[in-house]
């Protein structure tokens, strides 16, 4: 855009942008075009804006500043005017651009920290802007603008100013940086490129939000890679140009550990409220019939990348049925990111998806077989050349993935028609605050700006309403204005329906103390998640080499005059040993050669090492481990006779019941583990008693109702 101007004002960096002053200079001059420069937007509104005549025309200089156009104007390869025109826009686009960012931080607490404040709209940015698969053929003052923010598409110029510019709103210091990239080590440097480095209480962070886009579009819906990048790597792959502010990247930034990003998001709610505008797959199959897919994200189960899915057929009238969610390992964002850049497809791939995976034999296939996974259109590889299903009975359904993927899930049907796709993830509930909670993602398509969207809450309950089958549910409990309330008010805790006799309706329960859990406006600063991160007792449960090397290298001396106290020491100095989680480990290591060391031989230097370390007590101990793992995330204490009931269907060990029933026969051993494992899963707060095994006739009393013995019993 070129804009011809008679009269210019100019706002100084933090001075106070005046409509009135402006309004009557332009008054003064009716017949002429007026630019207004201002550095940026801190404290401009929308309605400003609107105020304002209708020949002014605003230029927001953000990081194409006059220092920049100074250093690099003259030499830039479009023109020397380019830095200046580029930023320049006319008083709709202005409304336009800013009334986006005000959206954007409408969602934003006033509570939270400048660090809390970046992760989210880094997220925002990243998921609601794609890089422009077209950017060759538009003016740079389309694509290396705040123009990204109408249009949802930009590169990597605009990606920095955008970000800057909230940043700048937001008394964040950061930097709009050029320079050129490398993708690999030995690799030559591209054309140019720009990212940002933003300083949080005297220390620089770089960012690369275009690198995470990229990361978006091919899948990976939660990267934040190049938020909290190592700064080796970044600077191995990042060449600032010679005039920029910060340079000598290994010296002069800092690291935003990836544990902080990841707590900040939790805290601040990011995924709670989402949608998917980028990722929807409108398509009609060979037959004609039509459906809409829009991927949900990614996972790792049973060590496979799996994807998620909302699909639902169209009618020939256009109208959606009743959606399912799906789950493959096909990837289509990665489809429909290549053909958007023009990018080369597997042969055949998207014929596979539309007709074979997607199809109504192949679903049907998986509901009838109880699971809502569907396989991959992938069949071989085959010299690095990928081949594809030629019909749904060629598609190949994992075992053991197909009874992983079963979530519940159920299409909630209000009284308006509309339709909310409920899945409970995972079926089992977790424990916050003491408290059994289920997690429900729910789907629902919303009009947004007269275009339909799929929208995404995650909610919280103490019930499963998935079984309550009331109108309430639909029309009250879980409708549009309430869900959309309570992910701001309390970060999706929702309460519970209580039953009223003979009623639709029942109340609403809530608990205070989840709501203060699950609220997502509390300040989350770097300072106060690395505190709490050095400070916490990093519990984890040892491997079972490590419990052999532990149990070797330390003993166990009791005080019988003190039952139940313990001291710590090294086999080979006679040491105390302070460190209270190495103690932990210790304790624990020494209570399972105690237990699994059935048997003890004359020559052994570590009494029963033979039998409590062989490769059937490996079994059993990762058994075990992993049973008592799960009940404390699920039911918030271990549960010991559930480890016994189960033991002989899955480790087929001679002395497994004994060995179990000794680890727990005392309560100070079975609270000592309840606490460790509750501690490694994070849990500070005890909530039930474990149950002590004591005896083999006591652990049958639990298991069977008598006093028989547990060979008997069996």
């Amino acid at each position: 855009m070129k804009y011809d101007h008679q009269y210019t004002i100019t706002y100084a960096l933090n001075e106070p942008f005046d409509v009135n002053y402006v309004n009557r200079e332009c008054s003064q001059r009716p017949n002429s075009n007026v630019l207004i420069i201002v550095q940026n937007t801190k404290g401009i509104t929308s309605d400003m804006i609107r105020r304002l005549p209708t020949n002014c025309a605003i230029r927001i200089a953000g990081g194409y500043d006059k220092s920049r156009i100074a250093r690099y104007g003259k030499d830039i390869q479009w023109s020397s005017n380019y830095y200046f025109e580029a930023t320049t826009y006319s008083k709709n686009e202005t409304i336009r651009i800013i009334e986006e960012m005000e959206k954007i931080e409408s969602e934003m607490s006033p509570d939270w920290s400048d660090i809390q404040k970046v992760v989210f709209i880094y997220d925002k940015l990243k998921r609601g802007i794609m890089y422009d698969p077209k950017y060759e053929q538009k003016s740079s003052n389309e694509i290396r603008s705040l123009r990204g923010l109408i249009s949802g598409q930009t590169v990597c110029a605009g990606y920095a100013m955008i970000l800057k510019e909230f940043m700048d709103r937001n008394n964040i210091s950061c930097e709009y940086v050029e320079g050129y990239t490398r993708h690999d080590k030995h690799g030559d440097l591209t054309g140019g490129h720009a990212w940002n480095i933003i300083n949080i209480e005297g220390k620089k962070y770089p960012i690369d939000l275009t690198w995470d886009n990229t990361e978006f579009r091919s899948g990976k819906r939660n990267s934040v890679e190049w938020l909290g990048q190592d700064v080796q790597t970044f600077a191995r792959h990042h060449f600032p140009l010679p005039g920029e502010e910060t340079h000598d990247y290994t010296r002069t930034l800092s690291q935003i550990n990836p544990a902080v990003v990841r707590s900040i998001q939790d805290h601040t709610g990011i995924g709670r409220i989402t949608d998917y505008k980028t990722t929807s797959y409108w398509s009609t199959r060979d037959d004609g019939t039509r459906f809409l897919l829009c991927q949900l994200g990614s996972g790792v189960v049973n060590n496979k990348t799996l994807y998620r899915y909302y699909f639902a057929e169209i009618t020939p009238e256009g109208k959606r049925k009743k959606p399912l969610i799906l789950f493959s390992e096909t990837n289509v964002t990665e489809l429909i990111n290549c053909k958007r850049f023009n990018k080369d497809v597997t042969p055949g791939l998207e014929h596979a998806i539309d007709n074979y995976l997607f199809s109504r034999e192949n679903i049907g296939d998986s509901l009838r077989r109880g699971t809502c996974y569907i396989g991959g259109a992938d069949k071989s590889k085959d010299e690095n050349q990928v081949k594809v299903v030629n019909s749904a009975r060629e598609i190949q359904k994992d075992p053991s993935l197909m009874k992983e993927l079963n979530y519940d899930t159920k299409a909630i049907v209000r009284s308006d028609g509309s339709v909310i796709l409920a899945q409970k993830v995972p079926n089992r509930p977790f424990v916050a605050n003491g408290v059994a909670v289920y997690r429900f993602d729910l789907f629902e398509m919303v009009k947004e700006n007269n275009r339909e969207v799929l929208k995404r809450n995650t909610i919280y309950s103490e019930v499963d309403f998935l079984l309550d089958d009331r109108k309430g549910i639909a029309d009250d409990y879980l409708s549009r204005d309430r869900i959309e309330r309570k992910v701001k008010e309390a970060g999706g805790y929702m309460g519970y329906y209580s039953k009223k006799e003979g009623s639709e309706y029942g109340s609403r329960t809530y608990d205070p103390n989840l709501s203060e859990y699950f609220k997502i406006t509390k300040k989350v600063d770097i300072k106060t998640v690395e505190d709490i991160k050095r400070n916490r007792r990093e519990v984890r449960i040892p491997s079972f080499e490590e419990v052999r090397e532990l149990a070797r290298k330390y003993t166990i001396d009791i005080d019988f005059d003190n039952p139940g106290s313990f001291a710590v020491l090294e086999e080979a100095t006679g040491k105390v040993v302070t460190d209270p989680l190495l103690c932990d480990q210790a304790i624990f290591a020494n209570l399972w050669l105690a237990s699994a060391g059935v048997k003890r031989s004359s020559d052994e230097k570590l009494p029963g090492e033979q039998y409590a370390f062989n490769s059937q007590a490996n079994g059993l101990y990762n058994y075990i481990c992993r049973e008592l793992a799960n009940a404390c995330k699920n039911k918030g204490v271990i549960d010991t006779v559930e480890v016994l009931r189960n033991v002989r269907s899955k480790i087929p060990y001679k002395y497994d019941e004994e060995i179990i029933i000794r680890l727990f026969r005392t309560p100070y051993q079975t609270e000592f583990i309840n606490r460790l494992f509750l501690q490694s899963q994070g849990i500070n707060k005890r909530i039930a008693s474990p149950e002590t095994l004591y005896s083999e006739s006591r652990a049958a009393q639990l298991l069977y109702g008598d006093d028989n013995s547990i060979a008997k019993a069996m």
